[in-house]
């Protein structure tokens, strides 16, 4: 609602959206989705006028990394794959600058070797998903995410592309859907692999 400019909307939704979470009585809002991260930890305040709530907002990916260092998540199985990431822009260079966590989950699994590509972290370049590009220009939103694969992560020796976003999952699976020995998964995908 906010990218298509209905702001009326969104604060009628922040409302009722915030008003649940606080009549739920939840301590931790954990969503896998950058976009709804951002939206729920960033713009609800806005949108509502509330400037304290008495819940914390965590990414997906940090979740799991807590559950990781905690040791309740157990993680045995060897994934024997280089594995790159991609910094979605609504939790990176957009958002909180969430780099490391999503990192040292997929450092965590045994097997893996983790490489870099060239543009990351607050470098890193969307992947065509986001903001709305994909829902208006969805062959041009898969050509980006098409040129970003075989222009970083090819290069890097990325045999695994992973992601932790939805959106970024899906446009960078589609475009890599033609390209041969890249495979595109979800960190949760990756993780679930591993675990006993």
């Amino acid at each position: 609602m906010l990218l298509s400019g209905a702001i009326e909307k969104a604060k009628k939704q922040a409302k009722r959206v915030e008003k649940e979470i606080e009549e739920s009585g939840v301590d931790v809002v954990v969503t896998p989705c950058a976009h709804c991260y951002t939206t729920i930890k960033a713009e609800l305040p806005k949108l509502t006028g509330r400037k304290k709530r008495n819940y914390e907002v965590l990414h997906l990916s940090q979740f799991i990394h807590k559950l990781i260092k905690d040791g309740k998540v157990k993680l045995k199985n060897p994934v024997k794959a280089v594995v790159c990431y991609h910094d979605p822009c609504y939790i990176g260079r957009k958002g909180d600058g969430i780099y490391d966590e999503p990192r040292e989950v997929i450092k965590a699994i045994p097997g893996v070797k983790f490489k870099e590509i060239e543009f990351s972290h607050d470098v890193s370049s969307c992947c065509g998903g986001g903001g709305l590009v994909r829902a208006y220009l969805p062959l041009l939103s898969i050509e980006v995410s098409k040129d970003k694969i075989e222009k970083q992560f090819i290069p890097a020796g990325a045999e695994v592309l992973v992601s932790s976003c939805p959106f970024c999952y899906q446009n960078l699976y589609e475009g890599g859907e033609s390209i041969e020995n890249i495979e595109v998964m979800d960190i949760i995908e990756l993780l679930l692999k591993s675990m006993e």
